[in-house]
C-alpha cells in the first residue's frame, strides 16, 4: 500500500511504487524478515514491486494475484503466478502437498471480508519452522484520530483509508486474530510516518496545539502508520522465538567483532599518525633553530633592510658591533 498522494489512479498506478531494498521503507524491512533463502508464497503482489526484488536475491517466488493484469506481469518476472481471488481458497487445491518457508501477505487483509479464513488456510502452507509476515494499516493512526475528531472519515483512491479497505486493525486487534487463527506473532515493528506529510495534514493542522499535544500522549500508537508482524505455527511459538533469539544473539556477536577490527585499525593508523606528528614537531623544532641561527641578531635579511631603511646610522653601527664581537675584538 502506498501513501496517498491525492488524485485520481489508475490499479497500476494505486500498487506501483518504488523502493530501495537496502533502505528503510517498508517494504524493504519486510523482504528483510524472510529466512536467508527459500520458497516463498506472496499473496496479492499488485504489479510486483517486491517480488522483483525478491527473485533478484534468488528467491522462489510463487504468487497469488486476483487482477489479471497485474498477474501476467508478474509472471514475466519469473514468479509462478496462480490468478485467483484469496477467500474463495480454491487456489489451495494448486498448492496441494507443498509448503513454503515463508508467507507474506503484506497490505492485503484490510481488503478481505474474512481474512481468519485465509489465516486458517495458511496453515497448511508453511514449513513447520517457517514464518508469517504480515503487514496491515494502522486505524489508531494520529491522522486518523484528527480526523475524527473533525467528524471525517473519508475513504481516498490510496492510503490508509483506501477506499478497498474493508477491515481495520490495531497492533491489538490483529494480534488476537492471529493467535484466533493458530499463530504465534513474536516480532512487531511499526512504521512510523509524520502526521503532517500523510493524507491528514489538513486535519491534524487544523487541531489546536493543546489536542495535538494531548492525542500523542494518549494514543501510545499515533505515530503508526503501518505495523509489521512475524508470525510462525503457534504450537512452534517458543521453538521459534529461541531460535530467533538466537540468531539475533550470533548476529550482535559478528557485529562487534566486525567493530572490534575497525576499532584495532582505527587505532593502529591513530598511533602512525601521532609518530608521524612527532617527528614533524622535530624536524620542524630543528628547522627553526637553523632559521633563528641564520637571522642573528637582526632577525634575518627582511627584518635587516627595514631596519637599514628606518634609521641607516644605528643599523649599521650595530652590524660593526656584531662583527667585531663575532672575530673577538
Amino acid at each position: 500500500m502506498c501513501l496517498n498522494r491525492g488524485g485520481a489512479l489508475s490499479d497500476f498506478e494505486r500498487y506501483h511504487y518504488a523502493f530501495d531494498p537496502e533502505g528503510d521503507e517498508l517494504a524493504a524491512r519486510l523482504i528483510r524478515r524472510l529466512p536467508q533463502k527459500g520458497r516463498v508464497l506472496e499473496l496479492g503482489p499488485g504489479p510486483g514491486v517486491m517480488t522483483k526484488v525478491m527473485i533478484d536475491k534468488g528467491y522462489q517466488l510463487t504468487v497469488v494475484e486476483i487482477d489479471p493484469d497485474s498477474a501476467q506481469i508478474v509472471r514475466g518476472l519469473g514468479a509462478e503466478t496462480i490468478v485467483a481471488d484469496l477467500e474463495d481458497l480454491q487456489w489451495l487445491e494448486q498448492l496441494r502437498g507443498r509448503r513454503f518457508d515463508a508467507v507474506l501477505a503484506c497490505d492485503v487483509l484490510e481488503h478481505l471480508r474474512h481474512p481468519e479464513r485465509v489465516l486458517e488456510a495458511l496453515r497448511q502452507c508453511l514449513e513447520p519452522q517457517g514464518r508469517l509476515i504480515v503487514s496491515v494499516p494502522n486505524i489508531a493512526y494520529g491522522g486518523v484520530i484528527a480526523a475524527l475528531v473533525q467528524g471525517m472519515f473519508d475513504y481516498t483512491p490510496t492510503g490508509l483509508l483506501d477506499h478497498s479497505h474493508l477491515r481495520f486493525f490495531t497492533r491489538r486487534s490483529l494480534e488476537r486474530l492471529l493467535w484466533r487463527t493458530g499463530w504465534s506473532p513474536n516480532y512487531w515493528e511499526p512504521y512510523a510516518f509524520p502526521v503532517e506529510q500523510s493524507e491528514f495534514a489538513r486535519a491534524w493542522g487544523a487541531l489546536t496545539d493543546v489536542q495535538r499535544q494531548s492525542l500523542v500522549a494518549g494514543a501510545a500508537d499515533s505515530e503508526v502508520y503501518e505495523w509489521m508482524t512475524v508470525a510462525c505455527h503457534a504450537e512452534n511459538g517458543p521453538a521459534i522465538a529461541l531460535q530467533d533469539a538466537q540468531t539475533l544473539a550470533d548476529k550482535a556477536s559478528e557485529d562487534l567483532r566486525a567493530l572490534q577490527t575497525v576499532y584495532a585499525q582505527e587505532h593502529a593508523s591513530l598511533l602512525e599518525h601521532q609518530k608521524a606528528f612527532a617527528q614533524a614537531r622535530e624536524i620542524i623544532v630543528e628547522q627553526q633553530r637553523e632559521i633563528d641561527a641564520l637571522r642573528g641578531p637582526y632577525g634575518g635579511s627582511t627584518m635587516w633592510i627595514a631596519r637599514v631603511l628606518h634609521n641607516p646610522r644605528n643599523a649599521m653601527r650595530r652590524l660593526w658591533q656584531a662583527i667585531r664581537l663575532r672575530l673577538g675584538w
